[in-house]
Formats: structure tokens, sequence, C-alpha cells
């Protein structure tokens, strides 16, 4: 992947990120890259007997953050269900690099990597809110679009694909 930049923080381009409103190229198409950024906190019932966030806390983490940048775009959930779309997890891809604590404010970084007709890839981080370059986890995520019979189906060019671009832009 070639990244167009003018400045990145060394933490991004390791973790593999471009910083926001950067645009790459990738198998001749454009990838777009900015970000959303989704705050929140360990509770006690996050975590496991360790005192660690247990492991499919994550996903639902950033599962939250999604839903939370969708809605915020006017596409939430009550007009995808009258609009008979839905969103589904088709596939993930995950690394866990350092636990999140009880008590740890942390922070979801949402990027979308790429839109395709009937599918939307996010890149995910979990960081530590007060040290941003302590990346905890990392996740690619495919979610496609599917009918009220989840059979897949195009992304409605209005408003979804109209939202998503004025957010990107």
């Amino acid at each position: 992947m070639k990244l167009s930049r003018n400045r990145a923080d060394s933490w991004l381009l390791e973790a593999g990120w471009a910083r926001a409103g950067q645009v790459a190229e990738q198998d001749n198409r454009v990838v777009m890259m900015n970000e959303h950024f989704y705050p929140l906190r360990v509770h006690f019932e996050d975590t496991d007997c360790t005192g660690v966030v247990y492991h499919a806390n994550y996903l639902k983490f950033m599962e939250r953050a999604r839903s939370e940048w969708i809605d915020s775009l006017g596409i939430g959930a009550d007009w995808r269900e009258s609009a008979g779309v839905h969103f589904l997890v088709h596939s993930l891809r995950i690394q866990f690099m350092q636990p999140a604590r009880l008590h740890d404010r942390i922070e979801v970084v949402s990027r979308i990597l790429s839109v395709r007709a009937a599918s939307i890839i996010f890149d995910q981080c979990l960081r530590l809110d007060s040290m941003p370059d302590k990346i905890l986890c990392r996740a690619e995520i495919k979610i496609a679009c599917v009918d009220k019979d989840m059979l897949p189906r195009a992304i409605p060019e209005a408003p979804i694909l109209e939202s998503i671009r004025r957010s990107l832009s």
C-alpha cells in the first residue's frame, strides 16, 4: 500500500495506519482513511478474573464505535430497518497487543478502509486515552450489506453511500 501523506506520526505508520484525511492507493483503487473516535471507560463488568478486559469485549467496544459513527451519519438502525437494509459482520481479523484494565479510559479509533458494492471494510484500534501511541488491540472488520432475507444487496447510494462520502471528505 502506497501512502500519500504530508506528515504522519510514527506509531500510526508502525501500526499500518495513515493520518486522518489521507488517501492510500491499493490495487489501483482509492482507499479512504478518515477517523472516528469513540471514548469509553473500562468497567468491572468488562473485565475477567485477572482484572483485564475480557477478549470478546474488545469486539463489543468496536461494535459500539461503528454503530455510533453510522448513527451520527443519519443512517441509524431505525432508518436501515425501514429501508430493509442491514449490516452484518462478514469476517474479521483481530490482534491483541496489550490488555486494557479496570478504570482505564480508552478510545476506539475507527477508519473506513474501503467501500465496495455490498460491503465496507473498517480498520479499528483501541488505545489508551492518556497514551494515544499505546495500541491495545487492532482489528480489520468486513461488514456486509444484506436485505431482510439476509441475502447480499448493494449498499444504497442515498443516503448511505452519500453520508459515508461526506464524512470522509
